[in-house]
């Protein structure tokens, strides 16, 4: 996975015909990868064949809006349990911050979540 200092790059793209089969030796392999890459630097790059590259860069470009938000607003999501809500440079992980979101998968979560991110409004972002 290169240096360890690098960000791991994990490739999902399809091989030979040969696509991530959930349950598959593929499969298997990269879910080792993904856990070690997460356990190492907490985030990888992702190559794949079935990501639009505007979609790739219209998502970097509003997670960089959320995280260049006040820390005032950014605070304003707290969690119950470790490592959910707001977290930022805690002394486990420096120089870090992150959002955990339980349920993120369901449309009314995100959508609370960006209107107390952006109580003006951002539907682009749910």
């Amino acid at each position: 996975m290169g240096s360890e200092n690098e960000i791991p790059l994990l490739d999902f793209r399809t091989v030979n015909g040969v696509t991530l089969e959930e349950g598959g030796e593929r499969w298997k392999e990269m879910s080792k990868k993904v856990i070690e890459a997460f356990e190492s630097h907490g985030c990888f790059f992702l190559l794949s064949d079935q990501i639009p590259n505007n979609l790739r860069e219209q998502m970097f470009t509003d997670m960089k809006s959320l995280f260049e938000l006040p820390e005032e607003t950014k605070k304003k999501f707290a969690g119950a349990k470790a490592y959910r809500g707001y977290t930022a440079n805690s002394h486990v992980i420096p120089h870090c911050q992150s959002f955990g979101i339980d349920d993120a998968l369901k449309p009314d979560t995100t959508e609370k979540f960006t209107n107390l991110m952006w109580p003006q409004g951002n539907p682009i972002f749910w």
